[in-house]
């Protein structure tokens, strides 16, 4: 169909109709976007990134998947009748939440409603998830160096094709709505938009009360169990949130985060056995999972068995390209096994783990503390500035709950008591013994 164009003729390109059974779907941002300061050409990371990375996933019968996004595909029809379609049909859906773009959000939410299985959820590093999805995985990946680019196809690779060859459930919404078909005379949805109401007032304990009434009208909601879980988990209610974790994996055995955060309060509650084999469950159903691996590099540090803990830390390391979690704890116990520290192969974790927590600290109020804070005293310390690390080492202990103290200090006491290596960690080690006597004496008068 010849159509005029200045002074020329151009002609409209028409691909055939796509076979959805062979279709992933990729929801992105289209174009150059800005995200936390600078721009980011989302264009060249669907071709550099996602569609070599699809183009190498594999259906469980051999073929391969095609990837399309609708301002790539030049229909006669409407674009968003099109993107409907899409995310109605299409066997596998790829999702991009780098920017927490509106219409990204909005295209999740529709294919949540339109299919249980076949999502998989992508972001940037350290990216930031609102409330509302924080319960559901999303991979990190990293789209320059090269290096980092590579790891990243591959990881995308592994998480399509893993996907497709299990086909389980990766929807908890799914489940969510099923149980309450089967409970039609409780209101769970109005429940949940209040919990959700209150939440956006900052108000967690009236959310948790709505959360209880929630999994008390409707015991076997998921959605509703992982966030009461989490909320409780946030608030340090470590016990009651273990059994909403254990009640999901009962009614949801295939759903990898509930065993996730399962063994991650099994771990805190020093229930280290059980917590062990929920996190490597959790790896088994989502190999992918840099939260599970760097927090079973947690309770195997705890037994002892460092050399353990480093791999599970170095695994995360790689697969989350560089979370400042998994990062600073396997340099530390390499640090201790070796008596030394070579911080050459991380030199570019290190520096955007920096950049990502000084942004963080500076959030109102600031995000993830006092850990936002002590991560950047580590990584001052090991850049060795003794007054960086002992400034964040103060800002921390501010805004401490009572137990972080003693678990930063545990882990600076395996770093080797080497002041030309480690300036200032003698001194930072008492300021945190300093700062659990205050606070035993605080509790107990």
């Amino acid at each position: 169909m010849p159509t005029a164009s200045g002074t020329g003729v151009q002609f409209v390109k028409f691909h055939a109709m796509p076979d959805y059974t062979k279709t992933c779907f990729v929801v992105m941002p289209f174009g150059k976007k800005p995200v936390d300061g600078h721009e980011i050409d989302f264009d060249a990371i669907y071709k550099g990134i996602f569609l070599p990375a699809i183009a190498n996933a594999s259906l469980p019968d051999g073929s391969k998947l095609e990837a399309r996004r609708t301002d790539q595909d030049f229909f006669a029809s409407d674009i968003t009748i099109d993107m409907f379609r899409y995310l109605e049909y299409s066997r596998f859906v790829l999702c991009d939440l780098t920017g927490l773009n509106p219409n990204v959000l909005y295209e999740l939410g529709v294919r949540h409603r339109a299919r249980q299985s076949g999502t998989a959820i992508f972001r940037q590093v350290d990216v930031k998830l609102p409330f509302d999805i924080s319960h559901i995985k999303a991979f990190p990946y990293e789209y320059q160096p090269d290096k980092n680019a590579e790891e990243s196809r591959q990881l995308i690779t592994r998480i399509v094709t893993e996907s497709l060859k299990e086909d389980r459930t990766d929807n908890i919404i799914r489940l969510a709505l099923q149980e309450e078909q089967q409970v039609p005379a409780a209101n769970v949805e109005k429940i949940l938009q209040d919990a959700e109401n209150a939440l956006r007032k900052d108000d967690k304990a009236t959310a948790i009360a709505h959360l209880r009434n929630a999994v008390k009208a409707s015991p076997n909601n998921a959605l509703a169990r992982m966030r009461l879980g989490i909320l409780l988990k946030e608030q340090g209610e470590w016990p009651e949130a273990l059994s909403e974790f254990n009640r999901i994996v009962e009614t949801a055995p295939d759903y990898p985060d509930a065993y996730r955060e399962k063994g991650i309060a099994e771990g805190k509650l020093k229930q280290e056995k059980a917590g062990e084999q929920s996190l490597r469950k959790a790896i088994e159903l989502t190999p992918g999972d840099f939260d599970a691996l760097a927090s079973l590099g947690g309770i195997l540090k705890r037994k002892g068995d460092l050399q353990g803990a480093l791999e599970k830390y170095k695994e995360s390391v790689r697969v989350s390209n560089g979370h400042p979690y998994p990062l600073l704890n396997a340099l530390t116990i390499e640090a201790h096994l070796s008596g030394n520290l070579d911080l050459r192969p991380y030199k570019i974790f290190l520096a955007k783990a920096e950049k990502a927590r000084r942004l963080q600290v500076k959030d109102d109020p600031p995000y993830d503390p006092p850990w936002s804070f002590f991560d950047l005293a580590q990584i001052r310390l090991f850049n060795g500035d003794r007054q960086g690390f002992l400034d964040y080492l103060d800002q921390g202990l501010l805004v401490s709950p009572d137990w972080a103290p003693k678990t930063f200090r545990e882990t600076l006491e395996l770093l080797p008591r080497n002041p030309e290596l480690f300036p200032g960690l003698d001194e930072g080690i008492q300021t945190l013994k300093d700062a659990e006597g205050q606070l035993a004496k605080k509790a107990a008068g």
